[in-house]
């Protein structure tokens, strides 16, 4: 009988990110934690590229773009490949960067984005 594991294109990055996502993105962390890596291994999964959406804020998507996980699997194992976007993710992993309304921002350049897209959103 086969292993069905997760396996990881590149663990450290991965492991960068995902704690990224653990201070920043609560939400999304416990989604990927809790019932996508289980679903990925179990048994009987279809070979082929794949991306997930993570759950975020509809102001952090309009800002950033979605949050996905890009995994493949073959021979029914799952290979996580990379969760993007990756200039948010590794700049909330690299330093403590601020929050605007449950968003991290890297410059003043996002937070303008951020501020512009809420005044936008409410309309």
């Amino acid at each position: 009988m086969k292993n069905n594991y997760v396996t990881f294109l590149d663990k450290t990055l991965y492991t960068k990110k995902q704690r990224a996502l653990a201070k920043y993105f609560r939400k999304a962390y416990k989604y990927l934690i809790f019932q996508v890596v289980p679903k990925l291994k179990e048994p009987g999964k279809v070979d082929g590229l794949y991306q997930l959406e993570l759950p975020v804020d509809d102001l952090f998507v309009k800002v950033y773009g979605k949050l996905t996980l890009k995994f493949s699997v073959k021979n029914d194992i799952a290979m996580i490949e990379d969760i993007e976007p990756n200039d948010i993710l590794m700049a909330c992993y690299e330093k403590d960067l601020p929050i605007y309304k449950g968003i991290p921002y890297d410059s003043e350049k996002d937070l303008k984005k951020i501020k512009i897209m809420e005044v936008l959103c409410e309309k």
